[in-house]
């Protein structure tokens, strides 16, 4: 190598370092921006109304033996905006509650525990994302951390400075469930890239259980026929579908089916019917069904992409964004996990399904 090269070199990686530690500093700017000057009430995760404490409160409610998607009973912890603008006072599945049956008997430590641990996942994944990520990686990182000002045109809202609207620090500090969903898609990813088929399955699911959405995942393990990571996504769906069952009750699971199926939750502004209200002034009437069909179409160019599995991977992680009337400016943290840096085969997975193992079984002993 030249000397004139080893000095472009020299400088490109300079700029890369740089452009890391930006990133990094920009991170915890955001932070600080939402938590001092934005939503300084997410600093405080045990006050009545915060995501942690709502999980906190499904999990007492199931404790003392009252309705889990309510209506609450005398000694509930309140939630606000149920009923007037929620119909249930939890909106997740079952699970959720069971996994804070026993943190919500630990009391209210539990809560500052929970919100710290989101803060480490989300803050982590960005931060680790940053220091090993490639150049393409690094782009995305920009445009998550720049992704406040779009969001703020579209909800309508001033934009006072940089960091406000912030997806990431939003997710962080509220500790609602996407940052750990967010982390989840990323262990599949890694899943995939290591091949290590059951993890990914695993993780697939135990985010789908905690959310539904990313039912996307284990969709994106089917078409790429995985047939290992799809054993193991339907394994751990059912295990933790029972573990729901046993521990929120029938009544509990019936509830939440009814609710999902058509409670009528309001679309929020940054939900595709909601963008199409606010954008087209279309009516309810013409946006209700245009959540479902935007899964229908992600399903469907997931399976058309399974060659590009980067492609179809960001696609899977927009129907989990999109898949819901209710989309938070905190939802878009999602998109950390469609920037790993690990290479993903797109050769399908050789590795036999359970029925063709079975069927070599007994024609080893025919």
């Amino acid at each position: 190598m030249s000397a004139e090269a080893r000095r472009r070199s020299t400088i490109e990686t300079a700029i890369v370092v740089l452009v890391r530690l930006a990133i990094v500093a920009a991170i915890f700017g955001e932070l600080w921006v939402t938590g001092t000057i934005h939503l300084p009430n997410l600093l405080h995760p045990t006050i009545v109304g915060s995501d942690p404490s709502n999980y906190y409160a499904a999990g007492q409610r199931l404790n003392v033996g009252h309705p889990l998607y309510g209506p609450l009973q005398a000694g509930d912890l309140p939630v606000p905006g149920y009923p007037a603008i929620f119909p249930a006072p939890l909106l997740s599945p079952p699970l959720i509650a069971v996994i804070w049956r026993p943190l919500a008997a630990l009391g209210d430590g539990s809560i500052t525990a929970w919100w710290a641990l989101c803060i480490a996942v989300v803050v982590g994944v960005a931060i680790g994302l940053a220091v090993i990520g490639d150049r393409l990686t690094l782009v995305g990182l920009a445009i998550v951390l720049a992704l406040g000002w779009p969001v703020a045109l579209a909800i309508q809202v001033p934009y006072r400075m940089p960091g406000f609207q912030s997806p990431l620090s939003i997710a962080a500090l509220s500790g609602n469930l996407n940052g750990f969903v967010t982390g989840l898609a990323l262990v599949v990813w890694w899943a995939a890239s290591r091949r290590h088929s059951r993890l990914a399955g695993a993780a697939a699911a135990l985010a789908t259980v905690l959310k539904l959405g990313p039912l996307a995942l284990g969709w994106w393990l089917v078409v790429r026929r995985d047939w290992r990571a799809v054993e193991a996504f339907i394994a751990t769906t059912i295990v933790l579908g029972v573990v729901g069952l046993v521990g929120a009750g029938l009544d509990a699971n019936l509830a939440f089916v009814r609710f999902a199926l058509g409670a009528g939750v309001a679309p929020t502004p940054l939900s595709i019917p909601g963008m199409l209200h606010t954008w087209f002034h279309l009516g309810s009437r013409a946006t209700q069904s245009t959540t479902v069909i935007a899964i229908v179409v992600g399903f469907v160019v997931i399976a058309l992409t399974r060659n590009r599995p980067r492609l179809s991977f960001l696609v899977a992680i927009l129907v989990i964004l999109y898949g819901s009337p209710v989309v938070l400016t905190g939802n878009f943290v999602i998109l950390l996990a469609a920037l790993a840096p690990w290479p993903v085969s797109a050769e399908p997975s050789l590795q036999p399904s359970l029925r063709e193992r079975m069927h070599a079984i007994r024609t080893s002993f025919a």
